[in-house]
């Protein structure tokens, strides 16, 4: 099982009382907390995300759904059958990931040109020659690729930033990109996501070498 949904997040104030029946109470707590009210509403979104996705996919698990985090921040539903799940949010957009394995995804929008300083911190040698060689006017998007790719793997591996970027580099691929290890971990297959908004970049790891060529994923909104 994999699939990835996604939702926009509106800026209405009747966005989460719509959806109130989705949420924790403990989430709802945790996003006073938040310093803007778009971050508020993207934390709130999700959960939200989550439980409909559930829903949706009639799984047999109470809602709103449980679960605990590893020590790096990783969630993992508290169920009798494995259901991994992981989410990313940027802007306007909530995306999420549910699989029977090891699983992270990433949503970025491409608003922003990217500053040299964070160009060469975030890409590895091998990177940065498929970089440069880009036509100058891809080359934006082939860094959201990038960023998107390597912090999908990164949330799949359950460690996020703690792995240093120096242990692996992006081999890129216009699906799958492949993950080239420097210092041996589990196999992980990625893939690029079209988002419903094209100034969006996303992607998808799961555990498993070249399982998502087998398994084409789709993006659906919800």
């Amino acid at each position: 099982m994999l699939k990835v949904f996604s939702m926009k997040v509106t800026e209405e104030e009747a966005f989460t009382k719509r959806w109130a029946g989705y949420l924790s109470a403990c989430r709802q707590a945790e996003a006073v907390k938040k310093k803007s009210e778009q971050d508020r509403r993207l934390y709130l979104a999700a959960e939200i995300l989550l439980n409909r996705s559930l829903e949706v996919l009639d799984m047999p698990i109470e809602r709103p759904a449980v679960y605990r985090r590893n020590p790096y921040g990783k969630p993992y539903l508290l169920t009798s059958e494995p259901i991994y799940v992981n989410w990313s949010h940027s802007k306007e957009y909530v995306i999420l990931a549910l699989a029977d394995r090891e699983v992270g995804v990433d949503v970025q929008e491409m608003k922003t040109e990217p500053k040299q300083s964070l160009i060469q911190r975030t890409l590895q040698p091998e990177e940065l020659i498929v970089y440069d060689s880009a036509p100058q006017e891809q080359q934006k998007r082939l860094f959201y690729q990038y960023w998107t790719v390597k912090e999908s793997y990164l949330k799949a591996l359950g460690t996020g930033f703690y792995t240093p970027l120096d242990t692996f580099y992006v081999g890129m691929d216009e699906l799958c990109p492949q993950i080239v290890q420097r210092i041996r971990e589990r196999d992980y297959s990625c893939q690029l996501l079209v988002m419903p908004n094209k100034d969006y970049a996303a992607a998808l790891c799961v555990e498993g070498e070249a399982s998502l060529r087998l398994h084409p994923v789709t993006v659906e909104l919800l």
